[in-house]
């Protein structure tokens, strides 16, 4: 066996802030490394026993509606009739295609998955990182769908709905801020007791309209990159916003000289919304009530739609209405504890660019003087 082949055998180790670990097995050298770039602020040497974990097992393999029962005649390790038990055929977007199968517990979630080459990202979007956030529930620890910054040790955490500019205001921060300002989390964050926000932090993923509002983001790009960037564009208009693929790029290079800020005490949960009338931005203060909260956990099971879906087609937890519920509760639960302790603001984003030298002094000023005063 050729040192490749050995490499791409081994497993890939993860540890998120003690809470949960993930190990990834990839037969495929090339779906190793998606998961290195994407999880490399987490790496970790060894596998960490006593704590809960995701077990994912990738390979590559050509699969179509029913493969479970008709075979995957000659691939490897299926033995001669090529029909794994317990798979569930799933295609995204005509693309990406892959079988799965799944095992649910308090603390372990495993997972096998067997489909092509662009089922990687979909796989880590739509099982990896939700089991992940099931798994850290249950440790007590809110993985919330939000941007976060941190400044002066303390944290600004953005959450909204997908397209509520998430990432478009933490880029502002970051660009305009200064270099006492760091990435926290892109797409997540991790909320616990403390009150302590804890970095989730994977690669940036970078959609043409931010050029708009961060210009200097398009100097960090490659020649690869940016004619991408355009073809994704043009892609999701065509869509009508239906295929959504970013250019992920990793915190090192989209802000050069920052050190990620592994954990952070929050100053202030922001709502973000999109106002085109807006011309600064506007902050104000917002009650945290059980309408709040609901709305809250609305949006980040919305986040794992695609997952539950997956959950509920493969049959993987026998009463998945009461599984479902327990897990609503339990995120409930965390984000009123959460609120308690966080005050929380609404922040309304104009719907264009306009002029995003001056709405980015604006924000910064304002958001500096929250942090200040938290």
């Amino acid at each position: 066996m050729n040192r490749e082949a050995v490499v791409a055998s081994e497993p890939l180790y993860f540890n998120f802030h003690d809470l949960v670990t993930v190990e990834v097995t990839a037969a495929e050298p090339e779906d190793r490394a998606f998961f290195e770039a994407e999880y490399n602020h987490h790496r970790s040497d060894r596998a960490s026993p006593g704590r809960p974990g995701v077990f994912l097992r990738v390979r590559r393999g050509l699969v179509r509606p029913g493969f479970g029962q008709l075979g995957l005649g000659g691939l490897p390790g299926l033995g001669l009739s090529g029909s794994p038990r317990g798979y569930t055929f799933h295609q995204h977007k005509l693309l990406a295609r892959w079988g799965y199968r799944m095992q649910i517990d308090p603390e372990r979630v495993e997972l096998d998955v067997i489909g092509n080459r662009l089922a990687i990202p979909m796989v880590h979007h739509m099982l990896l990182h939700p089991s992940l956030r099931y798994l850290s529930a249950r440790r007590g620890v809110l993985l919330l769908h939000a941007g976060a910054v941190s400044h002066l040790g303390k944290s600004l955490i953005f959450t909204g709905y997908g397209g509520a500019g998430k990432t478009t205001t933490t880029a502002l921060l970051l660009a305009g801020g200064g270099a006492d300002w760091a990435p926290h989390g892109d797409d997540y964050i991790f909320l616990g007791p403390g009150p302590a926000s804890l970095a989730y932090m994977t690669r940036s993923h970078l959609y043409s309209d931010l050029l708009k509002w961060v210009p200097e983001v398009a100097e960090r790009l490659n020649a690869g990159e940016r004619p991408r960037l355009e073809l994704f564009s043009l892609i999701r208009r065509w869509s009508g916003e239906r295929l959504k693929w970013a250019v992920r790029l990793p915190i090192e290079r989209l802000w050069p000289g920052r050190e990620m800020a592994k954990s952070a005490k929050p100053a202030a949960v922001i709502l973000l919304a999109r106002d085109p009338s807006a011309q600064r931005p506007s902050l104000h203060a917002v009650e945290a009530n059980e309408a709040l909260t609901s709305d809250l956990v609305r949006m980040n099971f919305y986040e794992a739609r695609h997952f539950l879906n997956l959950v509920q087609k493969s049959g993987s937890v026998p009463d998945y209405e009461t599984w479902l519920e327990g897990w609503q509760d339990c995120e409930r639960a965390l984000l009123q504890e959460r609120l308690r302790e966080v005050p929380v603001y609404r922040l309304a984003l104009p719907g264009e660019a306009g002029s995003p030298a001056a709405f980015r002094e604006a924000l910064v000023d304002e958001l500096r003087r929250l942090v200040e005063l938290a």
